[in-house]
């Protein structure tokens, strides 16, 4: 899985669209999700990127953040 972070928009990719339909069937994780862009990608609200990160770690899905 991995995070990209840009001025305005960050996404998130993972390798296997179970796990993003998982974040998504999550009620904390998928607040921070504004758009599935792709069965494995999705856009994130860049305000809430860090809130995602720590949720995801407690679901523990660890995901590769790009800078």
């Amino acid at each position: 899985m991995k995070i990209a972070h840009h001025e305005h928009l960050s996404l998130i990719e993972v390798t296997d669209k179970l796990i993003l339909d998982e974040i998504l069937l999550d009620s904390q994780a998928s607040q921070a999700i504004m758009l599935r862009l792709s069965d494995t990608v999705a856009a994130v609200e860049p305000a809430k990127l860090t809130a995602l990160q720590n949720r995801l770690k407690k679901l523990s899905i660890t995901p590769k953040i790009l800078d």
